[in-house]
């Protein structure tokens, strides 16, 4: 039977509407990121609560985490906790409280999560858990607030994998007590971004709960997936006994790096690695980085960088991608660039290889310091990774940096839009309403500078204080100042990159690297 033309017009209508409904789905981010506070309720969404009583110490719309360490100090604060000291503009760490800062404690959890209802510290958990605890971090150990590892465990000590907050089961979770960051959302809010950025598998879940430590409120904290190879973080073909080759997973860190996890490829040994940084495998697992492993890892990371340093990048080089996942490690200087991430290169910079597949840039991980949060500040008009370690070499490449600037003109374009940036930063403080009141009922006092040590609070560099920037401009003195400082730095920075993107240009033009093209 023959169609009519109409026929065929209404079925090319439904298949663009079916194209312009995947796009939306893709731009929104929602089929593959959960933002808590678009689908969980806000306070004003519950309405009065009908179930509270004298015995309830807090009624919340967030989540509840209770731990009880059975009196036990949890492991991990600075040897010097309270007295850190500071040489001009380069801060000194002292030691943890343990030679590897990774000593923990028994504790119990108790996690209240009522579906669309309120929390309360009375209520029936929706689970409960052995556990070890232990501080976490490298700088903010030195916060009165302090960050915790989180192990879940059974009475045998084997791992408890559990969906915390709705999340994806695991046994490993970091919980990040915002101090520093006096928005309180750094974290929360940039982590659901970068997902906007780079696939969300590569990006760590987070959710916003209250805490209870040993009784005593602790205030706000967000619950942050850690970085491990699982089948629901860092998925990767797994590693089998005997194998000569593997997947792996390695990061970039600095004093925390365990030494018998330290490896040492071509940028080690050559000496073109950030001064005191060092390399760490964090898959496969200590127990099975034998000789071949170690080896084949140092071999695989080495022939990519003997490629980057060599004059090769300039003659070929779109043959980098022989070695790397390009559109990764674009999506990755992107969001690192963009927020300002000064631990890029100097810790926390994490890689990965499947054996089927190329070195992959990420995941992301703690972003609690970014867009001039640091202990000095940082100007939001200049580039500050196109120099850094792999990103130095290939902005060589006229190929990597021109995906660059395609990538972030589109970006701008759709999820990195000022008004969307904005309107998300407004939503999730409407969103959290009085829970950020409570939490500064307890960390109030760290608007006051002078009730801080200097390892946490920012503090001036020497050219500021000439100009007569003092301390107190440095720091926040109210959660709204925080917000404004933060807003006025993203638009500025997000307006500064789109004039001056295509300035990248001449890190790769020819009369940049003249010697090179002349051997």
């Amino acid at each position: 039977m023959r169609r009519s033309v109409f026929h065929y017009i209404g079925f090319f209508v439904l298949v663009f509407a079916f194209l312009i409904g995947v796009v939306h789905f893709e731009l929104s981010g929602e089929h593959i990121r959960y933002h808590q506070h678009r689908r969980n309720p806000s306070e004003a969404d519950l309405g009065v609560c009908l179930r509270c009583n004298q015995d309830v110490f807090l009624c919340t719309h967030l989540p509840i985490i209770k731990i009880d360490t059975f009196g036990q100090d949890i492991p991990g604060r600075p040897l010097a906790f309270g007295t850190p000291y500071i040489n001009d503009d380069f801060m000194l760490f002292t030691r943890h409280t343990t030679p590897d800062g990774e000593t923990e404690t028994p504790a119990h959890v108790t996690v209240i999560h009522n579906d669309n209802d309120w929390n309360h510290d009375t209520d029936i958990p929706l689970f409960e858990s052995m556990a070890t605890i232990r501080l976490r971090g490298n700088s903010s150990r030195f916060f009165y607030k302090p960050n915790y590892r989180l192990r879940l465990v059974h009475p045998d000590e084997s791992n408890n994998r559990l969906p915390l907050l709705g999340m994806n089961p695991g046994h490993e979770w970091a919980l990040h007590g915002p101090f520093l960051d006096k928005t309180l959302m750094r974290n929360y809010m940039w982590m659901n971004m970068a997902s906007y950025v780079m696939p969300s598998e590569f990006v760590p879940g987070v959710r916003f709960f209250e805490l209870f430590l040993n009784g005593e409120f602790q205030g706000l904290y967000v619950l942050m997936e850690t970085l491990r190879v699982d089948r629901h973080r860092v998925d990767m073909t797994r590693y089998r006994t005997g194998m000569p080759e593997t997947s792996y997973f390695f990061r970039i860190e600095g004093r925390s790096a365990q030494p018998g996890r330290i490896i040492e490829p071509f940028s080690t040994y050559t000496l073109r690695t950030e001064q005191g940084r060092i390399t760490e495998l964090i898959y496969p697992t200590y127990i099975n980085q034998n000789e071949t492993i170690l080896n084949y890892v140092m071999g695989s990371i080495s022939a990519f960088e003997r490629f980057l340093y060599s004059p090769e990048i300039l003659s070929n080089p779109r043959a980098v991608e022989r070695y790397i996942d390009i559109e990764s490690f674009v999506n990755y200087f992107i969001i690192n660039e963009f927020i300002g991430n000064n631990d890029l290169f100097s810790g926390s910079t994490y890689f990965h290889k499947d054996i089927r597949g190329r070195i992959v840039a990420g995941p992301v991980w703690d972003f609690n310091n970014i867009f001039d949060n640091f202990f000095v500040s940082f100007p939001y008009d200049e580039f500050m990774l196109n120099g850094r370690g792999w990103f130095d070499r290939l902005f060589m490449s006229p190929y990597f940096t021109e995906a660059v600037i395609r990538r972030w003109t589109a970006l701008r374009r759709g999820p990195l839009a000022e008004e969307r940036l904005v309107n998300y930063m407004d939503d999730v403080i409407d969103w959290l309403g009085s829970a950020v009141d409570r939490n500064f009922e307890v960390w109030g006092f760290s608007f006051d500078y002078r009730n801080l040590s200097i390892l946490a609070r920012r503090n001036t560099r020497r050219e500021e204080r000439v100009l007569g920037i003092t301390i107190a401009d440095m720091n926040p003195s109210s959660f709204e100042e925080a917000i404004n400082q933060k807003r006025d730095y993203v638009i500025a920075r997000a307006r500064w990159m789109d004039e001056h993107i295509v300035i990248l240009r001449q890190y790769s033009h020819p009369s940049r690297h003249a010697l090179w093209h002349l051997r």
